[in-house]
């Protein structure tokens, strides 16, 4: 780098930012106080000297966490579990008419699944009781409001991304940018050109007698660096990748488009039409139109939901016991999974081939009313496949899933059971990260429940599996933030220089 060139070719703004940043990063907004350039001046200027390398971006972030509406009446009262808690422990044994009367619907029905899943509460007779032992396996929840309302230092574990998830607490993530100066910038502030004062204007005058000034350098030469060549994103890499094992596999590919009615996103999947995942905040809703659905088929989800059915002992269902709102269900929005287009093909394909074995896959996009974080995006990939075919069970599940990942690469797989509003057994799928020491989420599964297959006349199981193409391929990549992958945030350098084979590096 030829230092006095360099600082020839700098202009007044230019020069004013690196000595404004000479002993201390600082904030543009920061710069342009302190100086008086206009703040697009100040941004154009900057990006010169950072494609210099005179100055780097340092970047800082910080989360914070807040109780929501729900969380500061829950600070309150005690979140819906722990209400049960308490009534169960006055009257050492209770039902749900009982709870009803301290509780909302949606909240006892929430407060009964935390307690389910943290193994507290089971149901003898109709009645629910409790393992005083396992008290304490969820009693932290409630410390964490308190440590949050008192602004309280917190470390983000599982009790708290659940209350996240549940609209408890919100998490909010920002990132801060400093300009901070470079060692080259170091080297150009000392250049004698750089305290000189150089024209980098022309007038009439100085065309006339230009003679023994001193103008700005300027390269008429300079070509912007271009890639030898073009090369596929490493997203879609990555989708090619998984197409062709799904192929190779026996599966089809479903088609699908982007605007869905809120029947097949949320009510053949048997959605509470009151669940959280339907609100404004979750859902992107079209502002405008109407969706038609199939009358039939709307009739036999609104009988399921409200009154559930019955094919003898062993196969009956109750429903939910409330009022199903046909209109909700013609509601338009940007779909928010895939799951909504594999519904239509059980509909379309499987419901009037019932004999005929069946395996699909979706590859694409689907839409979430979410901020951009480092975890999560408004719009991203979905993947998921599913096998219909005379008995099938929770054991060809977990055989589907195993050869679909060791086919992508990760051997080391392992699954448990969680929970999914439409599938029952669900499994979360597991592999064991070398980078990260650990066990992480790469997917989930489960076996439809017969409530969403009913009213489409199927008595057979559907398995399905599925996960979430960015936030996977970032993990597997070893990029700390899934917003590196598109957008302003994206490092064009790093996306060139990425080849396919790193996708299987991670994992055993």
């Amino acid at each position: 780098m030829d230092v006095d060139e360099i600082a020839a070719s700098l202009n007044k703004n230019e020069k004013t930012i690196l000595i404004e940043i000479e002993n201390s990063p600082k904030f543009l907004s920061d710069i342009s106080k302190a100086t008086g350039i206009d703040k697009t001046a100040l941004l154009n200027s900057a990006r010169k000297l950072l494609d210099q390398g005179l100055v780097r971006i340092v970047t800082e972030a910080s989360v914070a966490y807040s109780l929501t509406d729900n969380g500061k009446t829950y600070l309150k009262t005690g979140l819906p579990e722990h209400v049960i808690i308490r009534e169960m422990l006055k009257n050492k044994s209770t039902n749900y008419s009982a709870l009803n009367r301290v509780l909302k619907p949606d909240e006892l029905s929430a407060g009964v699944g935390q307690l389910k899943k943290a193994g507290v509460v089971f149901e003898p007779n109709g009645r629910f009781d409790i393992d005083e032992k396992k008290i304490e396996a969820i009693a932290s929840k409630n410390d964490i409001l308190e440590k949050i309302s008192s602004g309280k230092e917190i470390i983000e574990d599982d009790n708290l991304r659940d209350l996240i998830k549940r609209k408890i607490i919100e998490k909010t993530l920002s990132q801060s940018e400093k300009v901070e100066i470079d060692n080259d910038g170091k080297r150009v502030i000392k250049s004698q050109k750089f305290s000189k004062e150089l024209i980098d204007k022309l007038t009439t005058g100085i065309i006339l007698d230009w003679r023994d000034k001193e103008f700005r350098r300027y390269s008429l030469d300079t070509r912007p660096p271009v890639p030898p060549f073009g090369k596929k994103h490493i997203t879609k890499q990555f989708i090619s990748h998984i197409k062709n094992v799904l192929v190779s596999m026996g599966f089809e590919e479903m088609q699908s488009n982007y605007v869905e009615s809120a029947f097949w996103n949320f009510d053949v999947m048997m959605f509470k039409q009151n669940h959280p995942d339907r609100d404004i905040q979750d859902t992107v809703y079209v502002n405008s139109g109407s969706a038609k659905i199939p009358t039939g088929l709307l009739d036999n989800v609104k009988d399921v939901y409200e009154s559930g059915f019955y094919r003898g002992k062993n196969d009956k269902s109750i429903g939910y016991d409330r009022k199903f709102d046909t209109e909700k269900s013609k509601v338009l929005i940007m779909r928010g999974h895939t799951t909504a287009t594999t519904f239509r093909y059980i509909y379309d394909k499987i419901s009037k081939n019932k004999e005929v074995p069946a395996k699909y896959f979706s590859v694409s996009k689907v839409f979430r009313n979410e901020t951009s974080d480092p975890t999560h995006l408004p719009e991203f990939y979905q993947i998921e496949g599913i096998v219909y075919d005379d008995g099938i069970t929770v054991a060809n599940l977990v055989s589907f899933i195993k050869e679909f990942y060791a086919r992508i690469g990760i051997s080391g797989i392992r699954l448990k059971p969680t929970y999914n509003p439409y599938t029952e057994p669900s499994l979360e799928i597991q592999a064991f990260s070398k980078s990260r020491k650990e066990w992480v989420e790469v997917g989930n599964s489960g076996v439809f429940r017969p409530e969403t297959l009913y009213p489409f006349g199927i008595k057979k199981n559907i398995i399905a599996w599925g996960f979430g193409l960015e936030r996977a391929l970032a993990m597997r990549l070893g990029i700390n933030d899934i917003r590196s992958l598109y957008g302003a945030l994206t490092d064009l350098d790093l996306l060139r220089n990425m080849e396919g084979r790193r996708l299987l590096e991670d994992f055993d």
